[in-house]
């Protein structure tokens, strides 16, 4: 939550979405209510839907994926993405 608050939260350069493996979606979502998530919450039911999981090229939990408006990805990694970030403000 730091880095987000310090990177993401006031930049409206960037939106972040969570992705949740979980595989019972009240379970996901009370998860993420209670983490304090103030970001989109796609539940695995919506996950196959919404085709988020082309991005995923690693079983790490988490795993960051930076994807533009056109959805080409410029980042991975944690370290890259915030990277990234930092240099859109």
């Amino acid at each position: 939550m730091e880095k987000y608050n310090s990177s993401i939260a006031d930049n409206p350069k960037v939106e972040m979405i969570h992705i949740s493996r979980d595989s019972d979606e009240d379970a996901a979502e009370s998860w993420a209510a209670d983490a304090g998530f103030p970001w989109l919450t796609v539940v695995p039911g919506d996950v196959e839907r919404s085709k988020l999981m082309k991005y995923r090229t690693s079983n790490a939990v988490p795993f960051y994926t930076m994807v533009d408006s056109s959805g080409e990805v410029v980042a991975s990694g944690s370290s890259a993405i915030f990277n990234k970030v930092d240099s859109l403000k």
